[in-house]
């Protein structure tokens, strides 16, 4: 029974120490590639700023259409190191505006971006979509792990809050210079976040 036992004991400190060994190596070595569904998430963006008449392929030169291309190296994406996913999004001026002449500023052709194309994104936590002209709504079933939300320079109107007020995580949100009006009629829906407006801040 002793010896039988020490066996036992041997062989589970044998397993222990290989469980260790293989958590090491991942936390070492990471994930060396992206997730399929996130990688055509992605693409499904570029396409979008394609299809409104600009030059994805300047802007998003490293996003291209290859099974083997990791994601997780693309411009303007960053992935958690150990487990692959996409967890920031860099986005802001997809139109590379001069923001230092008029150009931007007196534009108002407005963007309709449809944003349940980044549902796919599990663990996205911070989104950049600052400086785009966009006009669209937040699916409120995605995003479930969004913690910084920058829609500055967008155009925006209350109508977008009931969706933001959904999102379960969010604890920074960036609205400056939208279209932003009147009281908000639940202005308890914002305590919990860092908020920022272009006139006021609810915190």
């Amino acid at each position: 029974m002793g010896a039988s036992h020490f066996q036992m004991e041997l062989a589970n400190i044998a397993k222990c120490l290989l469980l260790g060994v293989v958590i090491l190596w991942i936390q070492i070595h990471g994930n060396k590639g992206c997730f399929e569904e996130e990688r055509l998430a992605l693409l499904d963006f570029k396409a979008f700023v394609g299809s409104n008449g600009f030059n994805a392929d300047h802007l998003l030169s490293s996003w291209i259409h290859d099974p083997t291309s990791n994601c997780c190296q693309w411009e303007r994406v960053l992935c958690n190191s150990t487990t692959g996913h996409v967890t920031e999004l860099s986005l802001n001026n997809t139109r590379q505006y001069d923001l230092e002449s008029d150009s931007f500023y007196f534009d108002e052709n407005s963007w309709y971006v449809n944003l349940s194309m980044f549902q796919q994104l599990k663990e996205l936590k911070t989104l950049n979509l600052s400086y785009n002209h966009f006009d669209c709504s937040i699916d409120d079933k995605g995003f479930q792990r969004l913690e910084e939300l920058d829609l500055s320079w967008n155009n925006f109107n209350n109508s977008i809050l009931s969706s933001l007020a959904a999102l379960p995580s969010l604890n920074t949100l960036i609205l400056t210079d939208n279209y932003m009006e009147g009281s908000f009629p639940n202005q308890g829906i914002f305590d919990y976040w860092n908020c920022f407006l272009s006139s006021f801040c609810l915190k």
